[in-house]
């Protein structure tokens, strides 16, 4: 609510950017699969330009901002600049879109832990990812970004020895 400048992505709800203080400057830097409207390395410069500026800048990501959020990097090229800045955590996707659609990430006899890992990769990469490990039938695996590779990253699981009667669930803009 102290916001005066505001640069946010674009899976911040409505909801949570009608809470910006009118007059606040939004800065839009949204980024989907193979659609950037803003390079990492400018989001990084206009956070550290705007900073210098004076003003209260906030910079809005939904979900937690250091899971696969690239909140890390902002963080780090801020404090290279030397811009004090302070981190509010929100709750991870797979966690709240898991528990609203009523999956246990964890369940005492069924899953001793839980993998995150990335389905993305830049270009047309292939995941380079440790396979056996994570075909492990006691382990709950959280794919992020991984729908347009979703065929090969079962394929994989399968080829590692995970059982094809493993329950799974796919959330889409959860």
């Amino acid at each position: 609510q102290k916001a005066e400048i505001v640069m946010y992505d674009r899976l911040v709800s409505d909801a949570v950017l009608a809470l910006v203080p009118e007059g606040a400057e939004r800065i839009f830097a949204g980024k989907a699969s193979r659609r950037h409207y803003m390079p990492q390395e400018t989001i990084n410069d206009v956070l550290v330009t705007q900073a210098r500026s004076g003003r209260r800048v906030v910079r809005l990501k939904g979900g937690d901002p250091f899971i696969f959020g690239r909140g890390s990097e902002e963080a780090l090229h801020l404090a290279e600049h030397g811009i004090p800045f302070e981190i509010v955590p929100g709750i991870t996707a797979s966690m709240g879109c898991a528990a609203y659609a009523g999956i246990p990430l964890t369940h005492r006899g069924l899953s001793k832990g839980v993998h995150f890992v990335t389905g993305h990769m830049a270009g047309d990469g292939e995941l380079d990812l440790d396979w056996d490990r994570l075909a492990d039938p006691d382990m709950t695996l959280v794919v992020y970004m991984g729908l347009m590779r979703i065929d090969r990253i079962c394929r994989n699981l399968i080829e590692a020895g995970l059982p094809t009667d493993t329950p799974a669930a796919a959330i889409q803009n959860g």
